[in-house]
């Protein structure tokens, strides 16, 4: 009778019992289960970032591709090829232009390259069993270091042709400097010499007055002995700041004050044509028709009031 009464009580204990081992596997396997989704979950989305990392990767690449082939172009261009100042500051502008969005895109790699080593990692410390997306990982990883060890290397390369062709274009510039230098000293040297030619002086006055500043000089022996003037003749050495200074080729036309006129210089009358003429005299003024034949026996003309 005892026994039978037990019975129950123990069978009850027994189904008690199992159903807490039960319920506590259940939970342990709900906990692996959900454990397992969030690992899933997570791989999931590390695959969908690293797929990102390396469509961006790609895109840096292609660009940097982009950037290398006009940088090439560019080097191709020597320094003789280019007529100007403004072309040679103009190209070297570009080539720095070029090779600085190059080293901003090799950086851009630069950060893709350290995220991937970090989804790296952490595909790494998740799980060690999925050994295929650590595969993956590592050679997204080293396809990345080698294109940014390619970038890095071409790089270089261009910014050794930039420094050379800067060093020859500043010494483009400065031959070019000089050779301005050189040319204006020639304009300026031609200008001073085509003044200098094309100066000519005149002179108006009495005799008596002419011979008082020292442009006429009475030379030689008197005619009649003790009586009797000498010969008036222009003086051989020459005052030019008792004269007026003109431009013969600009200023062709002479006045000349009240009264008539005679040229003591050597000056050819002939390629000159007086206002008035009359009796060998001039009066009025002089317009000088062939200056060069004119003043080529003399810059220094000197007219005599009679």
């Amino acid at each position: 009778m005892k026994t039978l009464r037990f019975a129950p009580v123990a069978l009850v204990a027994g189904a008690a019992l199992l159903a807490a081992c039960n319920g506590e596997v259940k939970q342990q396997l709900a906990t692996v289960q959900h454990v397992d989704s969030l690992r899933v979950d997570s791989l999931g989305n590390i695959r969908k970032e690293l797929l990102e990392e390396v469509m961006t990767s790609t895109q840096f690449v292609n660009q940097i591709n982009t950037e290398l082939a006009k940088a090439k172009a560019l080097s191709a261009t020597t320094p003789t090829q280019l007529e100007t100042n403004a072309e040679m500051s103009q190209v070297n502008e570009e080539r720095k232009r070029v090779m600085s969005k190059i080293t901003h895109l090799v950086a851009r790699l630069d950060s893709v390259q350290s995220r991937v080593a970090g989804l790296r990692t952490r595909v790494a410390q998740m799980s060690q069993k999925d050994s295929a997306l650590v595969a993956q990982v590592a050679a997204y990883e080293k396809t990345i270091s080698d294109l940014q060890a390619s970038a890095e290397k071409q790089r270089a390369e261009f910014q050794g042709v930039i420094d050379k062709q800067t060093t020859q274009i500043a010494a483009l510039n400065s031959t070019v400097d000089t050779l301005t230098h050189v040319k204006l000293a020639l304009t300026d040297t031609v200008s001073q010499l085509t003044t200098e030619k094309n100066t000519a002086y005149y002179i108006v006055g009495t005799k008596d007055e002419l011979i008082k500043k020292g442009v006429l000089v009475e030379e030689g022996r008197k005619r009649f002995f003790l009586v009797g003037g000498r010969k008036t003749e222009p003086a051989r050495s020459l005052d030019p700041g008792a004269f007026t200074k003109i431009d013969r080729l600009a200023n062709r036309t002479i006045s000349l004050p009240e009264g008539e006129y005679e040229i003591w210089s050597r000056q050819d009358p002939t390629y000159a044509q007086p206002q008035v003429a009359r009796d060998g005299k001039i009066s009025g003024g002089l317009t000088i028709d062939q200056p060069e034949r004119f003043w080529g026996p003399s810059r220094f003309l000197i007219i005599v009031r009679s």
